[in-house]
């Protein structure tokens, strides 16, 4: 009787064994600082989630060639204060005269819903160009933006006017969105073919 308890132990033991030797390479696989371990953002566009101001889904959508709308989604969070968007910048990119937009703490504001930033440029659909957000602290961040075609979901992009304390003066040159010097980017979808006709019929 004992010889069989012992032996019903001993083989609970080895099987016990074999289940940690099986699991020790998978749990030391894990590691650390893995893509599943760090923030997933979903967005169309560049972004930036470092510090308490993030940049969602920049992007410039653009009617033509060299000229468009800079738009981002801007969020504070709640343990900071309100922060004031009042400038952008980039190489080969000249800004239009815009109003400073002011983000709460724990809120955001969406440029391409609320009104973006005229923006003027070397640039065209399917470009990123790097870009710097400068806010009233001092603060700056720099993102990519991407260029789409102001078609489809981009059509309705919101462009505010300047105010009238910031209006040209006579004789300068109008606001960025004012005027496009290319052809407008065609917006039209392909069509296929019906069945049974081939694309020369």
């Amino acid at each position: 009787m004992m010889t069989s308890l012992r032996r019903l132990r001993t083989r609970r033991a080895l099987a016990l064994a074999g289940l940690v030797a099986v699991a020790a390479p998978l749990v030391s696989s894990c590691g650390f600082d893995y893509a599943t371990d760090r923030p997933n953002v979903i967005a169309d566009g560049g972004y930036h989630i470092d510090g308490d101001v993030h940049v969602l889904a920049a992007r410039i959508v653009a009617p033509s060639d060299g000229t468009g709308t800079f738009v981002a989604t801007i969020s504070v969070e709640p343990s900071a204060d309100d922060a004031t968007f009042s400038g952008l910048s980039g190489e080969g990119v000249t800004a239009g005269q815009f109003e400073p937009v002011t983000i709460p703490s724990n809120g955001s504001v969406n440029l391409f819903t609320e009104g973006g930033v005229p923006v003027t440029g070397d640039f065209a659909a399917g470009d990123s160009v790097p870009v710097t957000l400068d806010f009233g602290s001092g603060k700056s961040i720099d993102i990519d933006a991407r260029v789409v075609k102001q078609c489809a979901e981009y059509a309705e992009v919101a462009t505010p006017s300047p105010s009238p304390s910031k209006s040209p003066k006579a004789g300068a040159s109008a606001s960025p969105s004012a005027e496009a010097t290319t052809e407008p980017y065609d917006c039209s979808y392909p069509t296929a073919p019906a069945i049974g006709e081939s694309e020369g019929d």
